[in-house]
């Protein structure tokens, strides 16, 4: 589309380059001031609603530690697979079981590293902002460094902007693919991002982060991992608002649900200034995963409670089966440390639970065998 056909609204412009002209957008803050349809601020208001009440909900639990970690590693999984990546939430907790202390130095296939990185970079962000560390470009190309730690493809610039131009393919059939902004152009428009989030934004922070992630993925700053770390920077600067109290909300598989749509909203904000529909698309997407998050902690509360009744006694087996949620997915082995009892009594332990049918064993081999707690997967899956 030649810049002449783009409406007054438009936030940016196309400049001619070979084979496709790239869009140049505008720097932050964006201008004129939107304004903000009664449905998208009614929406805001809904999205607040839903975020409140499981900010609530979530501090009347004693497995808040486990649901907090066990969010943010769907947020990883679900992040990971909009990109192509192959890998289930399982994946994520059977690493982390057979290796509580971190890497051993065996090699880990690329689709599972690639969520175990976005976990590691959203940990460490989430740890920077809520010690009052600002988000800036140097915490940002840090991040980045970090999301693709030894899953990096060859010719990307790993920390830092990128050197070349890209092209973004169309979900679209028959329509032109999307080209970023000049390496040229980079410092300036990325420089105007960490002044608009050092500034607090303009509107309601909800409003901001959905800003900063379409003007994030449209300048496109880096040569891989845009997606990745534009979802990441969603959370960061929530947090960093004090908006989240407790980040419980991920948006990455609303994106994943509806990746068509997710794209083409962005791409109209660029040429159409269509800022009102891409507002709302987000902002049905952080809504609808608080409400998830909602549903999701009432129920593993309700299943706490569950065993808490069910397993009343004194043995190791009611023992272990009271901590369950906290302790998703192990090996018997682990119930030696967990329970400190013999491997005797942890074996037995595992087998009472296994025939009660509150476990199962994931693996099928004789050895090394794994296991996960079948109702506590199924309300995190």
């Amino acid at each position: 589309m030649p810049t002449e056909e783009l409406p007054d609204g438009a936030p940016g412009k196309y400049v001619p380059y070979h084979p496709n002209p790239y869009y140049s957008p505008e720097p932050l803050p964006v201008e004129p001031k939107l304004e903000l349809s009664e449905q998208t601020q009614d929406l805001v208001a809904d999205t607040a609603y839903q975020i409140g009440r499981v900010d609530g909900i979530s501090s009347t639990v004693d497995f808040s530690a486990v649901l907090y970690t066990s969010l943010i590693r769907i947020e990883a999984v679900e992040s990971a697979r909009i990109e192509g990546a192959d890998v289930a939430y399982q994946d994520v907790e059977a690493y982390h079981t057979k290796h509580p202390s971190g890497e051993d130095g065996t090699t880990i296939e690329k689709d599972l590293k690639e969520a175990l990185n976005y976990e590691t970079a959203l940990t460490y962000g989430l740890e920077k902002v809520e010690s009052g560390a600002p988000i800036t470009l140097s915490l940002i190309k840090e991040l980045h460094s970090m999301l693709l730690e030894d899953v990096r493809n060859e010719g990307d610039v790993v920390g830092d902007f990128r050197d070349h131009m890209v092209h973004l393919t169309s979900p679209q059939q028959g329509q032109r693919p999307f080209v970023p902004p000049t390496p040229e152009g980079l410092t300036g428009l990325m420089n105007s991002l960490e002044s608009y989030i050092q500034m607090g934004g303009q509107y309601h922070p909800l409003i901001d982060a959905a800003i900063i992630h379409y003007f994030f993925e449209t300048v496109h700053p880096f040569s891989d991992g845009n997606g990745r770390l534009g979802r990441l920077l969603i959370i960061l600067y929530l947090a960093s608002e004090g908006y989240l109290e407790s980040p419980y909300i991920y948006p990455s598989a609303y994106f994943n649900r509806h990746k068509v749509e997710y794209v083409e909203r962005m791409r109209a904000v660029s040429e159409d200034g269509a800022w009102d529909e891409w507002l709302r698309f987000f902002l049905e997407g952080l809504r609808s995963q608080a409400e998830m998050s909602y549903d999701r902690t009432h129920r593993l509360r309700d299943l706490q409670g569950r065993y808490e009744k069910e397993y009343s006694g004194s043995t190791n087996t009611d023992a272990f089966a009271r901590q369950l949620l906290q302790y998703p997915y192990f090996t018997a082995p682990d119930l030696v440390e967990y329970l400190d009892v013999s491997r005797r009594t942890a074996y037995k332990v595992v087998d009472d639970l296994e025939s009660d049918g509150i476990i199962e064993e994931v693996t099928g081999k004789e050895r090394g065998k794994e296991y996960k707690a079948v109702e506590v997967f199924d309300i995190l899956q």
